[in-house]
């Protein structure tokens, strides 16, 4: 799991973990008499080898095991990736970042309202809460859309007495 770098390469390693760029790290790790492209170059060709890409993982494996998730390093994690969307040009994914952010302060809060009819048949507090349909009926329906609305049938060849 320990990947073998010598003691510059590891030092490199540890100051680019720490955000320095590879420039300088180059330059502090190796001497300070070299020119700044001499830095650029040599760090941009150490940090595309396969040990060093192996090692500087571990290292950050290791940095992110030690850091405990906090709200206070989600706070900063979501604000570093917003700002470099930002910079990107990437609106949609800022936004979200700060979106998070929100919630992680309590600032946003998703919630789904649902309502729910406790009182049957009717809404209204007058209203018993238990009651007949043909009580309702009379009470709260319109009768007058149904009478309006029946069609009459025809007549029958037998009367309602039962004489034929």
């Amino acid at each position: 799991m320990f990947t073998k770098v010598n003691a510059r390469q590891e030092q490199f390693l540890w100051l680019v973990v720490d955000g320095v760029p590879g420039s300088r790290a180059y330059a502090e790790a190796y001497g300070q008499h070299l020119s700044a492209a001499t830095c650029e170059v040599n760090a941009s060709k150490l940090l595309r080898q396969a040990k060093v890409i192996a090692r500087r993982q571990e290292l950050i494996a290791a940095r992110a095991a030690r850091q405990p998730i906090t709200v206070e390093y989600l706070t900063r994690e979501a604000l570093a990736t917003s700002v470099e969307a930002r910079a990107l040009g990437q609106g949609s994914a800022a936004l979200q970042g700060y979106q998070l952010v929100a919630k992680l302060h309590g600032l946003l809060i998703d919630r789904q309202q649902t309502d729910v009819l406790i009182r049957k048949p009717s809404a209204s507090p007058e209203s018993p809460d238990d009651m007949e349909a043909s009580a309702w009926l009379e009470q709260y329906a319109n009768t007058k859309l149904i009478e309006n609305n029946t069609v009459e049938e025809p007549a029958s060849s037998v009367d309602d007495e039962g004489s034929t």
